[in-house]
């Protein structure tokens, strides 16, 4: 989707730096001695980066991610997903500071003092109620519950011809769509959202989903995006979650959801990591595409939709999110914001993000909670 920030153009670790040519990289993380073709990308030279420890326990990356993020506490799905992460946070340690900290950047919207619609909505901006969803399932809180359902009836189709409104027929619809409506289906009790969810996925995936399993960005974008993919895996993973267990359409989501990972776990890299366009090895390795699936997988594992033999796939992923988040709270290797492109150079080519991250920190933040519970760490 289109960002609300902006991105510092930089190549990843390692780079040498060219414009308008393609540039051999070392990557890191790679295996000894391998080189990845990158696409070469305007550039400025990066911060130095001290990564995190290989040891670094989950909820000492969760807390680290917290603490930082969101730098830009606006209505988006971005923001949301952070402020989500750091209740579960705090519900995980009992440590009230992080999910004080996220209600107290919430309650600009709770109160009405800031806007959390306008006249031109997007789902970017309507996904940031899942924010709203979470704080009131875990906390019964009635504005953020109101707040959540009047986002999802703006989100409902309104005609028989909407799969939903607002979408952009992009992968991207799958995650920031159907989160807030399967949530608010779990606070209501209300069929209809969890009906609009089902029906939004399975659209979608009729459509995006190749036969191999992996999605591709868009019908005018046919290229297996990293990112969207992710979308796409975060989409089904939340369904699977708040959908009854006797939904109508949950077992062909799940399908959805098995047929995408058995896909995915081909395309890991040696590294860890996935690339940003999933099926092409020249393509740089990216962070955010890794951190949502390793949350998809984790959660998936835990909840008995995978076989334990993903873990070993989930564990290299951790390793490459160590090695690309900073002591300090910044991020590597990160795809800015990539809206639907015909070529594939329009998706090899996209800049590289290294620093701070809004997007990045939230879902490095999740892939931590979901490692953490995962592994059944200790929650202090």
């Amino acid at each position: 989707m289109h960002s609300h920030f902006t991105r510092r153009r930089v190549l990843s670790a390692g780079a040498r730096l060219a414009v308008g040519a393609f540039v051999t990289t070392s990557v890191r993380g790679s295996g000894a001695g391998m080189a990845q073709a990158a696409p070469a990308v305007q550039s400025q030279a990066a911060q130095p980066f001290e990564a995190l420890k290989t040891s670094t326990a989950p909820l000492d990356v969760a807390r680290r991610m917290a603490e930082r993020y969101p730098m830009a506490p606006i209505m988006s799905y971005i923001p949301a997903l952070a402020w989500s992460g750091a209740l579960r946070l705090s519900a995980r340690t009992k440590e009230p500071r992080w999910g004080d900290k996220a209600k107290m950047e919430m309650r600009p919207f709770l109160s009405g003092e800031k806007p959390v619609t306008s006249e031109k909505n997007s789902l970017a901006s309507l996904g940031g109620h899942i924010a709203f969803a979470d704080l009131a399932l875990s906390e019964g809180h009635k504005a953020a519950a109101d707040l959540a359902k009047a986002a999802a009836d703006l989100i409902l189709p309104q005609q028989p011809e909407e799969v939903v409104r607002f979408g952009a027929g992009w992968t991207d619809d799958m995650y920031m769509g159907a989160a807030p409506l399967v949530r608010v289906a779990s606070l209501t009790k209300d069929a209809r959202y969890a009906g609009a969810a089902s029906r939004l996925l399975l659209s979608y995936a009729g459509k995006l989903q190749r036969p191999d399993g992996v999605f591709i960005h868009a019908t005018n974008g046919p290229h297996a995006w990293g990112r969207g993919n992710g979308f796409a895996s975060l989409g089904l993973a939340d369904a699977l979650q708040h959908l009854a267990a006797d939904a109508p359409d949950r077992a062909r989501l799940l399908a959805v959801y098995r047929t995408h990972v058995t896909a995915l776990l081909k395309f890991q890299s040696d590294d860890g990591t996935w690339r940003q366009v999933i099926d092409e090895p020249a393509a740089y390795r990216e962070l955010t595409s890794t951190a949502l699936f390793l949350s998809t997988m984790a959660r998936g594992v835990r909840l008995g939709w995978l076989e334990k033999s993903v873990v070993p796939a989930i564990d290299r992923a951790w390793a490459a999110i160590l090695a690309r988040v900073g002591t300090d709270g910044s991020i590597r290797d990160v795809c800015s914001s990539t809206g639907a492109g015909s070529s594939k150079e329009h998706y090899l080519t996209r800049p590289v993000t290294n620093g701070p991250d809004d997007r990045a920190g939230a879902v490095v933040l999740l892939a931590a909670l979901e490692l953490d519970e995962l592994r059944g760490g200790a929650r202090g």
